[in-house]
């Protein structure tokens, strides 16, 4: 259900959630906690034509007050010492890295525009836009929040699936006049809107190339389809304590569903092959997306030539390429000097030196022992007997006895970067 990779949903899980929502619902635990609850301070697209650092700087504004409203009361840094308020508006806030003051005047523009997934915020694809300015003095990169993001879970009970399509259509407007051609940078659910936006507009001229990072074209559980008739009677998917300065960890259940519908929506099988040249990455380990499904659409809807795909691969191998098409390289996300056993679907966009989710970083991923206090315990503290991997590894709660965290990192990231860099320009072998 998750494009983030919070929790993938299953029906025992979500019977489960549904005995906790009961509870809240009448009162059994006592009072909603305020972090589950709207803070009438969501997130919306801006409404007819605003300039982007307008839209910055109020998106930021609305974003400061509802963290305030909800969290400053009780404790000024909700998220670990490390994070106080300041630091988590930064990172959920939307952003521009402007071109270069060496930029020559008359050059022409590349705007790059960055689409995050469901529950994340701008900060998951902060390094790839840093890395992408670098590409180019005359680079101009921006970041958008999807609505419903950025304050709390609470704010996502009523978004709606048109609200995201709004923001991306916000977010390629803000470029024109301003970039002479646009590539679309879209991670897991942010990749579901590009897509959709490449196929539904394909005589926009301004448009480049695609970048699809952990791209959610299918999803691998059945019993997501349940979820927008579940959501009439269920809020969450699971209640966490939102330990992560940078995301939601709590899934609104309406959230999860309008994330199905818009892939339903979009329904790739079914469209035209893509012109556009497309640079797509995906961990064969992934749980949150359906991977054969990403490979299938790289094959049969790509343009040969035009397409590159880096299929990560695990300890075991994970899954492999079944369709081996042209343009696919396979390559070992394995890393020793990282205790890395495989990638994950929410650790490909940011390098193993982070500071918030990068290997020696304070945040650790470790939400599938939710219902394990134990093994969460283990698994937030216990380095030595601790690896770093997705969950499909797992056997038992475990990956050959030890404990396993969801790999947040991603080592080859300077690599997978150069590789996109090489593949967009001319000329160069890769």
């Amino acid at each position: 259900m998750t494009a983030n990779g919070s929790k993938g949903p299953t029906t025992a899980r979500l019977f489960n959630c549904l005995i906790v929502t009961a509870s809240l619902l009448l009162g059994a635990c006592g009072e909603i906690p305020e972090h589950l609850a709207p803070t009438g301070f969501a997130v919306t697209a801006p409404e007819g034509p605003v300039a982007f650092e307008t839209y910055i700087a109020s998106t930021r504004e609305q974003l400061g007050r509802a963290l305030s409203v909800v969290y400053e009361r009780a404790d000024q840094s909700p998220f670990g010492e490390n994070y106080p308020l300041a630091r988590t508006l930064e990172m959920r806030s939307p952003f521009e890295i402007r071109e270069s003051a060496l930029c020559p005047q008359d050059s022409p523009r590349t705007g790059y525009l960055l689409l995050h997934g469901l529950t994340d915020s701008p900060y998951l694809l902060s390094a790839v836009a840093r890395s992408l300015a670098g590409r180019s003095p005359c680079s101009v990169v921006r970041s958008v929040l999807l609505p419903g993001h950025g304050t709390v879970p609470g704010d996502s009970l009523n978004v709606h699936r048109n609200e995201w399509r709004s923001i991306t259509q916000y977010g390629v407007d803000s470029f024109r006049d301003r970039v002479d051609q646009l590539y679309l940078v879209g991670y897991s659910a942010g990749a579901t809107l590009a897509v959709e936006y490449a196929d539904q507009n394909r005589a926009d001229s301004l448009l480049a190339g695609l970048i699809l990072l952990s791209p959610a074209l299918a999803l691998p559980d059945a019993s997501v389809a349940l979820s927008p008739y579940v959501r009439w009677f269920m809020r969450w998917l699971g209640t966490e304590q939102e330990r992560d300065a940078a995301k939601y960890e709590t899934l609104a259940i309406n959230a999860g569903a309008e994330f199905y519908l818009m892939v339903r929506d979009m329904d790739w099988p079914a469209i035209s092959p893509l012109e556009l040249p497309v640079f797509m990455v995906v961990s064969g380990a992934d749980t949150t997306v359906d991977v054969a499904a990403a490979e299938q659409f790289f094959c049969e809807k790509l343009p040969e030539g035009k397409r590159k795909l880096i299929w990560y691969s695990s300890v075991n191998s994970g899954h492999l390429p079944a369709m081996g098409c042209s343009g696919t390289t396979v390559a070992s996300s394995v890393d020793e000097r990282f205790r890395l056993v495989s990638s994950s679907h929410v650790g490909l966009t940011m390098p193993a030196d982070d500071p918030h989710y990068g290997f020696d970083a304070g945040y650790r991923q470790c939400l599938h022992y939710a219902d394990l206090p134990e093994q969460m315990s283990q698994c937030l503290s216990n380095d030595a007997n601790t690896v770093y991997g997705e969950r499909s590894l797992m056997s038992d709660g475990l990956f050959e006895g030890r404990m396993l965290r969801r790999a947040t990192f991603n080592p080859a990231f300077g690599d997978m970067m150069q590789r996109v860099d090489c593949f967009f320009s001319e000329g160069c072998e890769q």
